[in-house]
């Protein structure tokens, strides 16, 4: 069987002993939290039910064992002893009474997880992304991450063709046909721009 008080700060001590071993629990209760911190310590067997006192210095925990009086001290979510008898005269009891059950701190229960709607269109002024059909459309303009199937009807030959003229053929290589000065169309048998007289090398 343990023993506990509570104190006006919202801190609740659980006292129970176990052999040579004193264990307390504090939990301390605020808006939307709770915090549980335990601890240990070798004072003996009880030989009564222990005192608690609200004192200058904190809260004073008096154990009655069968070696003799114990002092504990506890502040807060610490928990110490008291090497020398501390003066109780000016010190507040605190009622302590019989439990027995160690409290322990419930789990909040995690609501169920919703199942997620799919992504609507992101857009974007006049841009529009379909995240499942790996496109975008932009005015009239759509890009499409879709494959493409290929023909090879659809595809033309760069080849030139018999009757082409040999100038042609050469364009179609991609040879020179473009002045680099004045940007005028030249033959690639040229020396010389015919418009404005740069050497073509």
């Amino acid at each position: 069987m343990g023993y506990t008080f509570e104190l006006d700060s919202g801190q609740c001590v659980y006292l129970e002993n176990l052999g040579e071993q004193t264990h307390v629990t504090t939990t301390t209760t605020g808006p939307g939290q709770q915090q549980q911190s335990s601890s240990s310590i070798q004072t003996g067997i009880w030989t009564a039910i222990p005192e608690a006192f609200r004192a200058a210095i904190g809260v004073v925990v008096k154990l009655h064992t069968a070696h003799g009086e114990r002092f504990l001290h506890i502040q807060g979510s610490r928990l110490s002893t008291l090497h020398e008898t501390p003066s109780l005269t000016e010190a507040q009891p605190v009622t302590v009474q019989p439990m027995t059950q160690r409290p322990v701190t419930p789990m909040p229960s995690m609501p169920p997880m919703q199942s997620m709607s799919p992504l609507p269109p992101m857009t974007m002024g006049d841009m529009q992304m379909e995240p499942g059909t790996m496109s975008m459309q932009m005015g009239n303009m759509r890009l499409s991450m879709n494959p493409i199937a290929r023909s090879d009807d659809n595809l033309q030959s760069t080849k030139p063709s018999p009757t082409s003229s040999p100038d042609t053929a050469n364009v179609a290589c991609g040879q020179r046909n473009f002045c680099s000065q004045c940007g005028v169309v030249v033959k690639p048998s040229d020396r010389f721009c015919a418009s404005c007289g740069h050497r073509l090398d």
